[in-house]
């Protein structure tokens, strides 16, 4: 009976020095892609609300281009976005409405020599504001005819 037990007890050892090596490797390179990606999706948010915002804006139909992008830089200000969602508001005017587009890409160095590329498109329609924030049109079409 007593060589039953040894060899039980040999076996539950738990994990090894390299089982534990690989377990904090793995949970470091999350870490640092969480804290590397997390404000840019923080900001992307922020970026979502102020559309939404926006959108409940009653006088929306009738305010400017300029007055549209003041109105978001002030949002952004309060909830501290900086960078390239403040520089990348577009304001597209048609025949039914307006589209505030918010397209921009940010590239983070992750380690060394790798980056992360995210990208981020957000949208509001003032025709159909209840339908922010995706992209509802695609706003290349309008850039190549210009």
């Amino acid at each position: 009976m007593g060589g039953k037990l040894n060899l039980s007890l040999k076996q539950q050892r738990g994990m090894s020095y390299w089982g534990w090596l690989l377990v904090i490797a793995v949970v470091g390179f999350v870490l640092t892609c969480v804290s590397k990606m997390a404000p840019a999706y923080v900001d992307a948010r922020y970026v979502s609300e102020g559309l939404k915002s926006l959108g409940q804006n009653p006088n929306l139909e009738n305010m400017t281009s300029g007055q549209i992008k003041n109105d978001l830089s002030r949002f952004f200000l309060v909830n501290n976005v900086r960078g390239e969602p403040t520089k990348s508001v577009k304001v597209v005017r048609g025949s039914k409405g307006s589209v505030v587009s918010i397209n921009y890409e940010l590239r983070q160095p992750l380690i060394y020599n790798v980056d992360v590329v995210m990208k981020f498109n957000k949208q509001l329609d003032t025709a159909k504001p209840e339908l922010c924030c995706d992209p509802l049109i695609d706003l290349e079409q309008f850039r190549k005819r210009d």
